[in-house]
């Protein structure tokens, strides 16, 4: 939906094939920007009842709630004025902006209503204006002089677009779960849980966060009980075929390049993706 860090966009056209189509709920306890979802083919799933996006992140979920609602969080997002492309120069006000409103949401004492379209159109306006939705937090403003159309104007153009507001609608639970709780609620042998944790050594990239490296631990005995079925996103690290070994799950992997690597005028460097699934 919008750029994010570890965000599936591109990988998730690889990931989604690999699901089961007889499911009747999908669920993404770290649910991010639910790129994977966004990458399905709902004709695809003829028996899939139920979609549950859930981030423990307050602003991801409190964007999530308001996205149900898109005309009027449309509506909340054109009243912030935002850099557009043709502009001969960029005027210093959205940069301000940016910084008022990353100190005003990532503050330590910051807690968010429930279904804050005004809050969701300045967590948008933030995540959108950093690289490739890195670290929001603490990101600086892009300048896109004038160069390249804003993603905070082509997020709101999917407000407005008929395929778009038909998943943004499909999408039936928004929870703000632990990980391990929502496991525990969406166990089920006709559920699809797909995983997508930080990644080995880089839990404290993400802002709003609590799974730290223990956590890796704890997710794998968790899925060992669990009855649904689930297909886990990684890197490789030395522990993972201890937590899932090759011989009781299925592993593929696949290279892809690394957008948030990118570097003008050096090549992207890639990495290898991990698929591990219990069917």
């Amino acid at each position: 939906m919008l750029s994010y860090i570890g965000g599936k966009s591109k990988i998730g056209k690889w990931i989604v094939p690999q699901y089961p189509t007889d499911i009747e709920t999908y669920v993404e306890p770290f649910g991010g920007m639910f790129w994977c979802y966004f990458n399905m083919n709902l004709d695809n799933f003829p028996n899939l009842k139920k979609i549950v996006y859930n981030d423990i992140n307050q602003l991801n979920y409190n964007l999530f709630q308001c996205v149900k609602n898109p005309d009027r969080l449309h509506a909340e997002m054109s009243k912030i004025p935002c850099q557009s492309k043709g502009m001969k120069t960029t005027p210093p006000l959205f940069k301000q902006l940016h910084g008022e409103f990353q100190k005003e949401i990532f503050d330590d004492s910051f807690v968010c209503g429930d279904t804050d379209y005004e809050i969701a159109a300045k967590y948008a306006y933030v995540v959108t204006q950093v690289f490739s939705g890195l670290q929001p937090h603490k990101s600086n403003f892009i300048d896109l002089k004038g160069n390249y159309k804003s993603k905070y104007l082509t997020f709101m153009d999917k407000l407005k677009n008929e395929k778009w507001v038909k998943m943004f609608n499909k999408i039936t639970d928004v929870e703000k779960l632990d990980f391990k709780d929502c496991i525990n609620k969406y166990n089920d042998q006709s559920c699809l849980i797909y995983l997508d944790p930080p990644y080995w050594q880089t839990e404290d990239y993400y802002s709003n966060n609590d799974f730290d490296s223990a956590d890796h631990k704890v997710l794998s005995e968790l899925l060992k009980t669990t009855s649904s079925k689930f297909a886990l996103s990684y890197y490789n690290f030395d522990k993972l075929s201890e937590f899932y070994p090759k011989n009781e799950y299925t592993w593929r992997e696949k290279d892809f390049v690394k957008p948030s690597a990118a570097i003008k005028g050096k090549k992207q460097s890639k990495a290898v993706e991990l698929i591990i699934r219990n069917y």
